[in-house]
């Protein structure tokens, strides 16, 4: 059992503490992260807990690849995406680090289109999946926009892969083969994604 002391936080006693880490409820005010770069990051360990934890799944805990349990006293990484879905549930704020200013949903949006291509319509994605109860994470490394968990990493396998076609892009059909062979030879399943009608298309293999 990890000692309460190493989660301790100026705005909760010990007893409120250990109720949260019990529960894995959210606090009452939304959790502190920092904007370093085009990382956002969750410096306590209690509050990377939470989002991590108890069936969340939102970000990556620096330096344990996977976590055993729902606590671990280790900072967290946040994808812009699950950022901007945290700040607009207002499970967090985001505070630039050199300046301390807190963004706000507009200017954060802002700054995460700026930074990542088509933010807009991958994140129409990302909120969907989200929303629709399942677990999404980041796919590039198996050439996708997103991978796709029922239940989270480390108690199933990703189900789909979810590469998001937006109004700017360019796909052939080289493209989509390409893709879906890459997804079959892992075994999962290759989806393209709309986020205007926020539909989802999948394609299977024939031989004649």
């Amino acid at each position: 059992m990890t000692p309460l002391s190493n989660f301790m936080d100026p705005n909760l006693d010990e007893k409120d503490l250990e109720k949260l880490l019990e529960s894995g409820e959210f606090p009452k005010t939304p959790i502190p992260t920092t904007l370093i770069g085009s990382r956002v990051i969750v410096f306590n360990n209690f509050y990377a807990s939470i989002l991590y934890g108890f069936g969340r799944y939102f970000g990556i805990p620096v330096g344990i690849r996977k976590p055993k349990g729902h606590i671990f006293t280790k900072p967290l990484e946040l994808t812009l995406f699950e950022s901007f879905y945290l700040l607009k549930k207002k499970k967090i704020e985001i505070i630039l680090k050199q300046s301390e200013k807190k963004l706000n949903e507009e200017e954060f949006y802002q700054f995460a289109c700026e930074n990542y291509p088509a933010f807009d319509d991958k994140y129409r994605i990302y909120e969907d999946l989200r929303e629709k109860k399942y677990i999404p994470r980041p796919g590039q490394k198996f050439g996708a926009d997103f991978i796709v968990y029922r239940s989270g990493p480390g108690l199933d396998h990703s189900s789909f892969c979810i590469q998001v076609l937006s109004n700017r892009s360019k796909i052939t059909s080289t493209d989509v083969v390409r893709s879906a062979r890459l997804a079959t030879s892992v075994k999962k399943k290759f989806l393209l994604a709309n986020p205007l009608t926020k539909s989802y298309f999948s394609f299977k293999w024939h031989k004649p």
